[in-house]
């Protein structure tokens, strides 16, 4: 990681800064081998073909803080808390052009396929010099996967995209809908993935917890449901739950915390690290908008949150019908306030054993903005790098897990779809529940699945929301006075892209 950071932050990131893309299209008709970035790279080493590939994988990891909170809040498990007005506002689906965090995620996102475009040809350039066909070809394999992953959030963001195929010629390409971009993800994945190592990301040697196979067959699977391609689920699914290199994680709490870190159970994560060091170098994620302001940590001097996604009164009302404990404790933090309301509005018995104090002994104080935390991004103080304060210290951040592969492959299954492998619906669904402590069904529906799903995935990258509008879920994301249609499944194009490139303008083919 610092080998990403050390060479990302001195020779690519002056190129990402040239390429400041979408607030001003004009950067994307000029070509990037800039005098500034490319002056002092010497070709001729072809030890150093893995270095824009680093870039790439740079860009990837630094998401905004924005982007998880904006894909998720839509959801019935999730509250836009905090001061963030277009956070409210979309929350409630009232979207605007304008708003500042819609806009962020596009330009977030084309900035960094834009610099896969360029880590490529920089692969590219180093070819003859690395004599090894194919080694570069995995290289180049591993940014089309960064790619189609980025193109997958703005497509199910917006309900389609420009889908790059030049630089020099993004004003005359058209917007693609959500169908074309998920058949071109699909086609994509089938082209990389023989180019790609076919084992576990924390098998690899070079990049521990990088791109592999099964990350592109994931991405894969998870761009043929968008398209309710069951059949296709179930095929990419298969691959990945036949391989044997995955498996759940014994423990579901700690999956999420420091333990969890490179994961068995994990296909893609977002790698951070503060070199074992108290100071000096870090490469982080800002988690503090997930926690909760005026906790009492056991670390004295840890660093509290801004309060910004709450879980929902309804999804903790789902979960205590169901007798969950070990997803609940893992997923919600609670406040003597939201004890509170669980006891007002809860028309069941409240457990014992719900606190507003962790495992760990944080304690969680009442706070104006929300009254339950996102558990799966809130770590615990204990576990803080010393003499680092910050929320999050050294945790990654997970964004697809074996667990949601397994239970897309059972909803296929109960949709139709075959397989090949000797798993059922029924096994797949079970698998999951056993970790979390909750008995086996038998005969399970679709229905069931997607049930499943809302318990094991919640607070997850708005895979809920995801969920409910591919099925035309209206009357479950209208809650606690919310009302969703079908005309609320995407986000209008931002005003300040529209301004740069006419075709948003035109609308969506």
């Amino acid at each position: 990681m610092k080998k990403i950071l050390k060479y990302y932050m001195s020779v690519l990131l002056c190129g990402l800064l040239l390429l400041s893309m979408f607030s001003c299209a004009d950067k994307l008709d000029e070509p990037f081998e800039d005098e500034a970035f490319t002056s002092d790279v010497d070709y001729s080493n072809g030890e150093d073909m893995i270095l824009p590939m680093l870039g790439a994988y740079y860009g990837l990891y630094t998401r905004g803080w924005e982007e998880p909170i904006t894909l998720g809040l839509r959801g019935d498990d999730v509250n836009a808390a905090g001061d963030q007005v277009p956070m409210q506002e979309q929350d409630q689906f009232k979207y605007l052009p304008s708003h500042w965090n819609s806009n962020a995620i596009w330009q977030g996102h084309y900035n960094d396929i834009v610099n896969v475009f360029t880590a490529m040809d920089e692969i590219e350039k180093y070819r003859p010099a690395a004599a090894d066909d194919a080694l570069a070809d995995q290289y180049i394999a591993e940014c089309r996967v960064i790619r189609a992953y980025l193109y997958l959030n703005i497509s199910r963001t917006y309900g389609g995209c420009i889908v790059i195929d030049q630089l020099d010629n993004i004003q005359n390409t058209p917007v693609s809908n959500k169908a074309k971009v998920m058949q071109y993800i699909v086609d994509e994945m089938t082209e990389v993935i023989p180019n790609l190592m076919d084992l576990h990301p924390n098998k690899r040697d070079d990049i521990k917890g990088g791109i592999t196979s099964y990350t592109a067959y994931a991405i894969q699977a998870l761009a043929y449901q968008e398209m309710e391609n069951y059949q296709g689920v179930v095929n990419a699914t298969s691959q990945i739950i036949s391989s044997g290199e995955y498996e759940l994680a014994a423990d579901f709490y700690h999956l999420f915390k420091k333990a969890g870190k490179l994961d068995d159970e994990n296909i893609l994560e977002f790698q951070y690290s503060d070199f074992g060091q108290g100071e000096g170098d870090r490469f982080a994620f800002l988690f503090a908008p997930f926690g909760i302001g005026g906790w009492t940590p056991v670390v004295s001097g840890a660093g509290a949150g801004w309060g910004f996604y709450e879980p929902t009164m309804k999804y903790i009302s789902f979960m205590l019908d169901r007798g969950e404990t070990v997803r609940l404790e893992t997923s919600v933090v609670f406040t003597p306030d939201g004890i509170t309301e669980i006891q007002d509005d809860y028309s069941g018995t409240m457990p014992a054993w719900i606190s507003n104090v962790n495992r760990e002994g944080d304690i969680f104080n009442n706070n104006a903005r929300l009254n339950f935390g996102s558990g799966k991004h809130i770590q615990p103080s204990t576990e803080l790098i010393p003499g680092r304060t910050n929320p999050g210290s050294n945790k990654n951040f997970i964004v697809i897990r074996y667990a949601e592969m397994l239970l897309m492959y059972a909803e296929a299954l109960t949709r139709g779809a075959t397989s090949s492998i000797s798993m059922s619906a029924d096994q797949a669904v079970n698998l999951v529940r056993a970790r979390a402590g909750m008995s086996n069904l038998s005969n399970v529906t679709t229905e069931d699945v997607l049930d499943e799903k809302f318990a094991e995935l919640a607070m997850e990258w708005g895979t809920r929301f995801y969920d409910m509008v591919r099925t035309g879920n209206t009357s479950e994301l209208s809650h606690e006075g919310k009302t969703f249609t079908m005309e609320d499944a995407y986000l209008p194009f931002p005003a300040d892209q529209v301004s740069e490139l006419p075709q948003l303008a035109e609308g969506i083919n």
